[in-house]
């Protein structure tokens, strides 16, 4: 404001175009060009003078006037507060708001950001330092107790009938009981099929047969004797040959044949019968309590928690990383806790990839979620803006406040002032022609 501009000049040159008509006028009285020189340079010197005064009002007091000056610094109040209001329903209305959000898609930004390697690298390391936080975090012992009083009271509480129902139906469940009953007759036929077994069986022939011969009399002793000593009873043959014969039931016993499906049938309603009784529900209740009693579960789950720690704060990450990158399939049978949870986050995070770049309904869920995040926190934040504008106008000073608003529409004063000017000796101009025209005397 208080730098030298062409209104300046413009002011000034018709102060001295006034001055040089006076001196015409005084030199040449009569004159109408010098009557019409002066008339025109009042009219231009009083509008740049009252353009001037007009202008200079709204900021400050010109030449020390008070009524009705300096307007600006006088209203601050009124113009800090619909400053804010210009700005929060103006620049920032709701409707303002949502079209340059609509207008400004960050779904494509979102994806492109969590393309980066190094983005990648930054979630699943995060993500891994909080896993690993957090196991660090548990007291042990504590925990230990907390979890295993939790699966001892889960186990008391299981109902004994339903657990036998559930038991049932998992071993019915894809013939499970058919696997195990094959599984334990060929434990059996290879048990049969040792010599072992042939030298037992003919252990119980001879004793079988020694019990027989005490009970019989004098001639059937004599008898059995002479049978034994022309070898017309082999006891070792007559062993393998019932070996022969069990480890042939033994074998259609595994195989699918009718006696098979016969002793599978039969076992399955002999074991449904046990189930229902009341002694074996009993035992099972026993078994139980036993159980949720007697097993060391704090010292097991306390250490498995200390190798689950163990194996995840050795991991290296950076490795364990870098082989989730190049391996195309999540490795179960790893050793390490630590490389299974970074192949989990990093397949994972591929998944997510996937979802929102590749799945319509899960991104346009997604897209939809972001754009009412953004607008709701865009509407939350319209009041913050009112209430940051007002902080910043209160702070100004009332030079910094009229050079703020003089800078802004600088070149519009300076216009409106030149503007007193020209249209002020146009207007005189326009009054003294008039007036000679009329024939009257200035």
């Amino acid at each position: 404001m208080n730098r030298w501009n062409n209104a300046d000049t413009t002011l000034l040159c018709a102060a001295l175009f006034f001055l040089m008509a006076a001196g015409v006028k005084i030199a040449f009285p009569g004159n109408i060009v010098a009557e019409g020189f002066l008339f025109v340079t009042e009219a231009a010197l009083v509008g740049g003078i009252a353009d001037w005064f007009a202008v200079t009002a709204l900021f400050k007091k010109p030449l020390g006037f008070p009524f009705h000056t300096a307007i600006l610094p006088r209203r601050r109040e009124d113009f800090v507060k619909a400053s804010v209001v210009m700005v929060q329903q103006e620049f920032f209305s709701r409707r303002n708001i949502f079209k340059k959000l609509g207008d400004f898609k960050l779904l494509p930004r979102i994806v492109k950001f969590f393309e980066k390697d190094s983005t990648r690298k930054t979630v699943i390391e995060e993500l891994f330092n909080v896993v690993k936080k957090f196991v660090a975090a548990q007291n042990k012992e504590t925990r230990s107790k907390t979890i295993a009083n939790e699966l001892r009271r889960i186990l008391r509480d299981i109902p004994a009938q339903g657990l036998i129902s559930d038991f049932g139906a998992q071993f019915k469940r894809g013939d499970k009981d058919k696997e195990i009953f094959i599984s334990i007759v060929k434990a059996m036929r290879k048990t049969a099929a040792k010599p072992e077994t042939c030298d037992k069986l003919q252990a119980i022939l001879e004793k079988y047969a020694e019990e027989k011969t005490k009970n019989m009399g004098g001639f059937s002793i004599l008898m059995a004797g002479l049978a034994q000593m022309l070898d017309l009873v082999n006891f070792e043959e007559a062993a393998r040959i019932m070996q022969t014969q069990l480890l042939k039931l033994l074998d259609e016993l595994a195989a699918d044949s009718q006696i098979h499906r016969r002793t599978l049938n039969e076992c399955r309603l002999k074991i449904s019968e046990l189930s229902e009784t009341p002694e074996f529900k009993d035992l099972v209740e026993r078994i139980q309590i036993d159980a949720a009693t007697e097993l060391p579960l704090e010292e097991a789950i306390e250490l498995a928690l200390i190798h689950i720690e163990n194996q995840i704060t050795t991991t290296d990450f950076e490795e364990a990383l870098k082989k989730a990158r190049e391996s195309k399939t999540l490795e179960l049978n790893s050793k390490s806790l630590g490389v299974l949870l970074v192949n989990i986050f990093n397949d994972e995070y591929d998944n997510f990839l996937k979802l929102i770049s590749e799945d319509t309904a899960a991104r346009d869920a997604f897209e939809k979620f972001i754009d009412e995040l953004t607008a709701r926190a865009a509407l939350h934040a319209q009041p913050l803006v009112g209430t940051v504008a007002k902080s910043a106008l209160d702070k100004l000073t009332e030079e910094q406040l009229n050079n703020l608003v003089y800078d802004k529409a600088e070149q519009d004063f300076i216009w409106i002032r030149l503007n007193g000017s020209i249209v002020g000796s146009a207007v005189g101009l326009a009054i003294f022609i008039l007036i000679k025209a009329a024939g009257l005397s200035i």
